[in-house]
């Protein structure tokens, strides 16, 4: 049985471009009426680093934009959990304290790896921590979802930028504030820009373990730890990826940050999009290709399916950007031709990990 999961990392640009309306709410309400119309189950991986600052920020927001990202944000969340999709915890730690200054927002750069937060491990009274963010993370969106879904918790967690390393913290700290599983290993990527993160040796077809107590990308004993479930990607000569689909995703989501960021000074040393001397450089090298339902068409899709096989009980992981999401008609094509297939379920991240985690422990 193949357990498809939908991931969507719900956020704007991690420089602190774009805009809440047009590139978070517009096209996660149409991924929601797409999987609806289909019965799949998306899993909304809320970063709450920009709602914190969102929130923090609300009445200049409001006179600046004519509408509250924060108050929107949480509409559109809990509408989704009343339709039966999920919401986990996303962090980009770089929000932590932003500062909303003339229309642009000024953000700690030095801080886009969790290990790199000033407090170091920390507590859960010590927000710039590891401990306290993702206890913070967590409290904010149990108190945000539980007034209309009781039994709700968040249990899931991926790291933003897939930086979960260097992990010994992590893993630490997601033990203490109660969340068991992560989703931010990407099977084979390796990149130093802007920041290094290593998870070549993940061994191929390898979907789910459970970690050591220092590296999240590494197995360790079961039942203890943090349960891995890692985003579903596959290594290929990099033209091999440069399909019209994703060029025209990568295109796009390069124009509106361009102009978000016309005439501003901050934040402009990181750009998600890469430069075309990077891609020209690595055009001939394997990368990782990473199960992007926003990059890929129906037919990649299905042949990630179809790869996949269905001798075991294994979870796929795809993943999407809000941002990103230009494809409409191929991903309903594809959610319209999975649907019918035998051996393929939809599930969120949570009711994956949960039911995981419940029948390893009853071996």
């Amino acid at each position: 049985m193949l357990h498809l999961i939908l991931t969507l990392d719900y956020e704007i640009f991690g420089n602190g471009s774009g805009d809440v309306l047009r590139d978070v709410i517009r096209p996660t309400d149409r991924l929601l009426n797409t999987c609806d119309a289909h019965g799949a189950k998306l899993t909304i991986m809320l970063d709450v680093g920009e709602y914190w600052a969102f929130e923090r920020h609300a009445e200049e927001l409001h006179r600046n934009l004519g509408y509250s990202p924060a108050e929107e944000m949480r509409r559109q969340v809990i509408g989704a959990i009343r339709r039966g999709h999920d919401v986990q915890l996303h962090l980009h730690p770089q929000w932590i304290g932003a500062e909303y200054e003339n229309g642009e927002w000024r953000l700690s750069n030095a801080h886009w790896r969790l290990a790199d937060l000033p407090g170091g491990l920390g507590d859960e009274g010590q927000i710039t921590s590891i401990v306290g963010a993702l206890h913070a993370g967590k409290r904010t969106l149990e108190a945000m979802i539980q007034p209309v879904k009781a039994d709700y918790r968040c249990v899931c967690f991926r790291a933003g930028g897939f930086y979960a390393q260097p992990s010994r913290g992590l893993i630490d700290a997601m033990k203490r504030t109660g969340l068991i599983a992560d989703s931010s290993v990407v099977t084979g990527h390796k990149t130093d820009v802007p920041f290094e993160v290593d998870y070549s040796d993940v061994v191929a077809g390898k979907e789910a373990w459970w970690t050591t107590d220092t590296d999240i990308a590494q197995e360790g004993h079961a039942g203890r730890n943090i349960f891995e479930v890692c985003v579903s990607s596959r290594m290929e000569s990099y033209w091999k990826s440069l399909k019209m689909t994703k060029l025209r995703a990568t295109i796009k989501r390069g124009r509106i940050e361009q102009a978000s960021c016309a005439g501003r000074k901050g934040n402009r040393m990181i750009r998600s999009v890469p430069s075309l001397w990077i891609v020209l450089r690595k055009l001939f090298n394997r990368h990782d290709s990473a199960f992007d339902f926003c990059k890929l068409s129906r037919r990649d899709m299905c042949n990630r399916i179809k790869e996949a096989g269905r001798s075991a009980e294994r979870p796929i992981v795809l993943i999407g950007h809000s941002k990103d999401f230009f494809n409409d008609r191929e991903f309903d094509r594809f959610l319209g031709k999975v649907k019918h297939e035998d051996g393929i379920t939809f599930e969120t991240l949570s009711q994956f990990v949960e039911t995981a985690i419940l029948s390893e422990s009853e071996r």
